[in-house]
């Protein structure tokens, strides 16, 4: 691991997550205080539960009060939390997150202090000795329910603080030191270098470990929320399998390379005419329900969705990377024209059924060389295959309509997919761009 880039990250990670993903964590931090709210009533009850337990001990009539006065200001700061946090005041509910942490930390301050003031026996080493210093641990505890570094930070802020006035006071009232852990543990002796240096770091260590775990559980949802949606975005053009094994293997699309691709083009007859009588907001649902379909054929025999071009589908079967069986491209890409006219079958029935015309369609599919890879700007890149093989499948799809046919392979398609006796061979016809005249294979009866 490098050290100074995790670091880096660590200190940025809120910059780097996205606008989306700040709201959510907002809204859980502010849940995160809703339920660190609830759980300082557990807190209060343990430490209600401590005091009662504790009365035998109480030699002082100052002993109730010092115990029982700071659980009632411990609850008066939880109502008040309370009361904020169903406020919409975001400044003073934020601001007392703090407020109210620093007021746990000087409430255990000033009980260890009225401790030491009522049983420490004059020795100032009694606060830097007592227990009561793990108390300290609850408002650090508190801060981690909502994810945020600064909390926890400003709660071991307040900690050290507490504890080298604790500390600044023993040292300038000469108390008594020593170097024997024995007296040190059982006597009124304190080890100064063990005051200075290991309380302060066990502490140190337990804050560092809850940044981080915060900085961890901030990181996995950062990761969870990018790969979600690259899959929302990769769901658009991939099958639901090929997106799995996308963003499982993000290397699996190469930046660029020529490849052998197969590449559908599909057209709706007469659509131009059938746009002008619609109203906007007709013709956008028409086509969303029209595309559902389409896509969903392309998807099935594993094909990628390059891009809707009005009523125009382009879809390609190969990438980004091509089938291991040779073939298995235009097999598919030849099933998936086949399940298209199967989709378009169910949805000319629906429109049918509504008292509307049913529309027609022509496919066009050719097999090449493509360059296939990412294209476009930093701030608009897509993933797409460009070459004369996609040219030649959009002239053939434009052929269909010369040649009456609904489905047109060319014959590297007729031949790559086995030569299926379902195709019969056209006449010569001239594509855009070409010179000679090229035979077609037309699919000889419709599928039903």
């Amino acid at each position: 691991m490098n050290l100074r880039k995790e670091l880096s990250r660590f200190l940025t990670i809120r910059q780097s997550i996205s606008p989306r993903m700040k709201l959510l964590l907002a809204e859980e931090e502010r849940n995160g205080a809703f339920v660190a709210n609830r759980f300082r009533y557990v807190i209060g009850g343990v430490l209600a539960a401590s005091a009662v337990a504790n009365i035998p001990n109480m030699h002082d009539i100052l002993g109730y009060f010092v115990n029982f006065i700071a659980l009632a200001f411990y609850f008066l700061n939880t109502f008040v939390h309370a009361y904020l946090l169903k406020c919409d005041h975001k400044f003073w509910r934020e601001k007392y997150e703090y407020i109210s942490l620093f007021f746990d930390n000087f409430l255990v301050f000033i009980t260890m202090w009225n401790w030491y003031l009522l049983q420490g026996g004059g020795n100032p080493n009694f606060n830097l000795k007592t227990p009561l210093l793990f108390y300290y641990f609850l408002p650090l505890a508190l801060s981690l329910f909502q994810f945020r570094i600064r909390l926890v930070a400003f709660s071991f802020f307040c900690f050290l603080v507490s504890y080298f006035v604790f500390l600044g006071y023993a040292i300038a009232l000469n108390s008594k030191t020593g170097t024997v852990w024995f007296s040190y543990v059982l006597s009124d002796e304190l080890i100064l270098s063990d005051a200075i240096v290991s309380k302060p770091l066990v502490y140190l260590v337990v804050t560092l470990s809850l940044s981080y775990g915060i900085y961890r559980t901030i990181v996995m949802l950062k990761r969870l929320a990018d790969s979600e949606a690259q899959k929302t975005s990769l769901a658009r053009y991939f099958s639901p399998d090929l997106v799995e094994e996308i963003t499982s293997q993000p290397d699996i699309i190469p930046s660029g390379q020529r490849q052998k691709v197969t590449v559908l083009f599909s057209d709706i007859r007469g659509f131009t005419q059938l746009s002008e009588s619609m109203d906007p907001a007709v013709l956008s649902v028409f086509l969303n329900d029209y595309r559902k379909g389409m896509t969903r054929a392309i998807f099935n025999y594993g094909g990628t969705l390059d891009k809707f071009i009005g009523d125009a589908v382009m879809a390609t079967f190969g990438t980004p990377l091509p089938a291991k069986l040779q073939g298995l491209d235009s097999k598919n890409a030849v099933l998936s024209a086949k399940e298209m006219f199967i989709e378009l079958d169910r949805f000319n029935s629906e429109r049918i059924s509504r008292g509307e015309s049913p529309i027609e369609i022509g496919i066009g599919i050719h097999c090449g060389e493509v360059f296939a890879g990412n294209i476009g700007s930093e701030e608009r890149m897509e993933y797409t295959v460009i070459g004369d093989t996609v040219n030649t499948a959009s002239r053939i799809e434009s052929a269909c309509k010369e040649l009456g046919a609904k489905l047109l392979i060319s014959e590297e398609v007729w031949e790559d997919a086995g030569r299926p006796d379902d195709f019969e061979r056209t006449r010569p016809v001239a594509l855009a761009g070409k010179e000679k005249r090229v035979e077609l294979f037309s699919l000889r009866k419709a599928v039903s």
